[in-house]
């Protein structure tokens, strides 16, 4: 069993030599990968929508304009090279000539410039806010676009990979309404694996394709992903050899590691600087009660976060202390608010507030949610309610797919508590500012600001810290954030979770991007059985 902390991953000097002998072997082509979706999606179009069931079949379609190492450093995809000018409002990106997408037609600087400007450059949640500092994008040939910045943005050069920002074909976008285009369901991209065919609620399947750019790539021949919404059926499907992987932590956490000790499966937690995600409860601020911060200090004193962590994370991550991971150095929290474990705290908070005890010992009722991915959001669902409980309030946990999820936190606004987890990102900008900046209160925008938490000091600062480009003024602008966010809690942090893959050890170069699992895997290959 290997497991790897993800604050080492991020910045130890070892990732280049895991790299190096995660390739030592020469590539052997052809096979199938099997992956276990855990949700499925509603459609394949990873520029309007990032979550993760999408994400990891997008990835294999689309290309971004580069990629990422595991330490960080841009790597060539549609974009061979590239140049950021000294006062930051001009970024040039030399495009690969000869690449086409998978219906034949020419991949140019026009495809670029629409993607930015007219797809995730607008309905993206997780890069919108940084791509709202692009004025426009000039194309003066078909291999060539240039972003004219409106402002610097300090966080874009890591916001380009596939998984984040999507390029999509103008040809088959442009003058529609890119949310409801049929392609969304059979997606026509540039990447290594192209669409094959969607057999609802069972498998999506992609195929080689034969004319992808990078030479002699991709390695296999197809990808299989098998829908298996039922955590313990799909650690079983592993165990069973019918599929080769689980990503994204979404088998049990108490089972992974006895899953990640058997001969054949491999535990890592490498592939996922791009998701740096923190768990935590997340809190609707418009309700009439929990909108009130001293309410919501009071629920944070009666959570204790190590019991989480050991007892439903099973020790993969770190308490949590802001909605900022802490592996993103560049955002050290420094001195913020704590909130030790202390129900007899709680109960005083919510006495001085005005909520006393009925005299059947209630003081107010909650529905809580959680996002269905796994078992650790449920389980936490259920620790939390019986938390509450001890401190007068009453709270139902509520079952709901993950359609209906979406619906119920980001469309009708019916919640009270939710059960979630937001990704980082690599950078602040990118990922956390789209939950608390108010500009981001987008209905019908999963995984934006669905708490609709306003703070005009708090929109002031993500603002700032978005075009700042001096390092050291950014990490006190990040400061300041967090210890605004541990004071108001619109959620209450949790964990910052180190997300693991289960897989199958035939399965080789599977997380040698800091995009990992939701990278196009044009290097993935599968090791013959002896």
């Amino acid at each position: 069993m290997r497991v790897h902390s993800f604050s080492a991953i991020l910045f130890a000097g070892v990732l280049s030599l895991f790299a190096s002998v995660a390739s030592a072997q020469a590539p052997v082509r052809g096979g199938t990968l099997t992956i276990a979706l855990p949700t499925e999606p509603t459609q394949l179009n990873s520029a309007i929508d990032t979550t993760q069931q999408v994400k990891i079949v997008a990835g294999k379609i689309f290309s971004g304009l580069v990629k990422y190492d595991l330490n960080m450093k841009l790597q060539p995809d549609l974009a061979t090279s590239w140049a950021v000018s000294k006062d930051g409002l001009k970024i040039t990106f030399n495009l690969r000539k000869g690449v086409k997408w998978h219906d034949g037609k020419p991949f140019t600087s026009a495809d670029v410039a629409f993607s930015v400007m007219k797809a995730f450059g607008q309905y993206n949640g997780l890069v919108r806010a940084v791509f709202a500092n692009v004025e426009r994008v000039d194309t003066p040939d078909a291999n060539t676009a240039v972003f004219i910045m409106k402002q610097p943005a300090a966080a874009i050069m890591n916001a380009l990979p596939v998984a984040t920002a999507t390029i999509l074909p103008a040809h088959i976008y442009d003058n529609t309404d890119v949310r409801q285009n049929p392609a969304n369901q059979k997606p026509i991209g540039t990447g290594p694996f192209r669409f094959v065919e969607w057999q609802r609620g069972s498998s999506i399947v992609l195929e080689r394709n034969p004319d992808y750019f990078e030479k002699g790539k991709p390695y296999l021949d197809r990808i299989v992903f098998r829908v298996i919404p039922d955590t313990q059926s799909r650690g079983a499907a592993l165990e069973a050899g019918e599929v080769d992987m689980i990503y994204h932590s979404t088998a049990a956490a108490s089972d992974a590691r006895r899953l990640g000790a058997l001969p054949n499966i491999e535990l890592t937690t490498y592939g996922y600087i791009f998701d740096s995600t923190v768990c935590f409860v997340e809190v609707n601020n418009e309700h009439p009660i929990l909108g009130k911060a001293e309410v919501r200090r009071a629920l944070a004193y009666a959570i204790d976060r190590k019991f989480v962590l050991d007892n439903i994370w099973f020790g993969f991550g770190t308490p949590a202390n802001t909605p900022i991971h802490n592996a993103l150095k560049q955002a050290a929290a420094g001195a913020v608010p704590q909130y030790a474990y202390n129900l007899a705290q709680a109960e005083k908070l919510l006495d001085e507030a005005g909520y006393k005890r009925g005299a059947d010992g209630v003081r107010f009722k909650l529905n809580i949610d959680f996002v269905p991915f796994g078992d650790q959001y449920s389980r936490m669902a259920q620790y939390v309610r019986q938390q509450l409980t001890q401190i007068g309030v009453q709270a139902e946990v509520r079952n709901t797919d993950f359609p209906g999820w979406i619906r119920r936190i980001w469309t009708t606004h019916d919640w009270d508590l939710n059960m979630s987890a937001i990704t980082n990102a690599s950078d602040p900008s990118i990922g956390v500012q789209r939950a608390y900046w108010s500009k981001n209160i987008v209905p019908g925008t999963p995984f934006t600001n669905g708490t609709h938490f306003k703070n005009a000091e708090v929109d002031k600062l993500f603002e700032q810290v978005a075009v700042e480009q001096n390092a050291t003024k950014r990490k006190a602008q990040f400061a300041s954030l967090q210890k605004i966010l541990a004071t108001e809690l619109p959620v209450l942090p949790l964990v910052s979770i180190d997300q693991f893959t289960l897989v199958n050890k035939r399965v080789q170069n599977h997380s040698t991007l800091a995009d990992g699992v939701y990278s196009g895997y044009s290097d993935v290959w599968i090791k013959a059985a002896k």
